[in-house]
């Protein structure tokens, strides 16, 4: 696919840093950003996998990639990591906050260290790593910030009632800042993505997508080419796929016990373990 010349004029030549580019969405940001001549800082806590995934990208029509590692689960982790990209000296004009992580089952089963742990990644890093780059973003009057949330950032999501609630979060700050940022030229975008085969689902301990959820999903290719468009658009939300947009409008028209119920019938009929 050829970028846009909206796209390109966004990203050639400017710096991404990219949380969790060490697998699923975050590789793929890094791969078709890349790919629009963008170069990308990639961070993760697997560092040998985001050197390889740098050589990979780097050099490629005078893209530059470099790998940084940063663990967000750890106490202060976001803190340290900013200044690790500091500390590059990089002048970063876009942030994608991809790093996190979900957990399926029943709360009471869910072991309380790490549902304390998701909301450290899913919620508190990425709110650290917007405060010290959005200032910068709206001084320079350019680029911007894409947060991934979720599908479930629009309702109550039973057996997965933690993730759900964080990546509620996500979306209403990212909807915050957007209205914040507007007159400043600098985007921020929520992706909302539903059911994508990632490395997701075996982490939260969710089996393959089934029943319900396999009619919703897309690629992790597809969600993030809809994603970087919207993005370039000036889009506050990306809700990738007619299905899934469908869902997100339904949320809006019934009432949120209802939309619990409704979730929890889904999660048990969806191939959650």
């Amino acid at each position: 696919m050829l970028p846009s010349a909206a796209m390109a004029d966004l990203m050639t030549g400017k710096w991404t840093l990219i949380t969790g580019a060490s697998s699923g969405f975050g590789e793929e940001f890094a791969r078709q950003i890349a790919a629009r001549g963008g170069h990308v800082l990639l961070t993760a806590r697997s560092l040998d996998k985001l050197e390889a995934l740098a050589r990979e990208l780097g050099g490629r029509g005078g893209v530059q990639a470099r790998a940084l590692r940063g663990d967000l689960a750890a106490e202060g982790g976001a803190a340290a990591l900013v200044r690790a990209v500091d500390a590059t000296g990089l002048v970063i004009s876009h942030v994608v906050n991809n790093a996190g992580f979900g957990s399926a089952g029943p709360f009471n089963d869910l072991p309380a260290e790490r549902e304390a742990e998701m909301v450290r990644v899913n919620c508190e890093a990425l709110t650290v790593i917007s405060r010290h780059f959005l200032p910068k973003l709206c001084a320079r009057g350019e680029g911007g910030i894409i947060h991934l949330a979720s599908v479930a950032s629009f309702q109550p999501t039973p057996y997965m009632a933690t993730y759900a609630a964080t990546k509620a979060f996500v979306l209403s700050l990212s909807l915050a800042l957007a209205e914040e940022s507007r007159k400043s030229g600098v985007k921020v975008m929520a992706l909302c993505p539903g059911p994508v085969a990632t490395g997701f689902q075996s982490a939260a301990g969710i089996g393959a997508i089934a029943g319900p959820m396999k009619m919703a999903a897309i690629t992790s290719a597809e969600t993030v080419s809809r994603a970087l468009d919207a993005y370039a658009a000036g889009h506050e939300i990306c809700v990738p796929g007619a299905i899934n947009k469908a869902i997100t409008l339904g949320t809006s028209l019934l009432p949120r016990t209802l939309l619990a119920r409704v979730a929890g019938s889904v999660m048990r009929l969806g191939g959650r373990r």
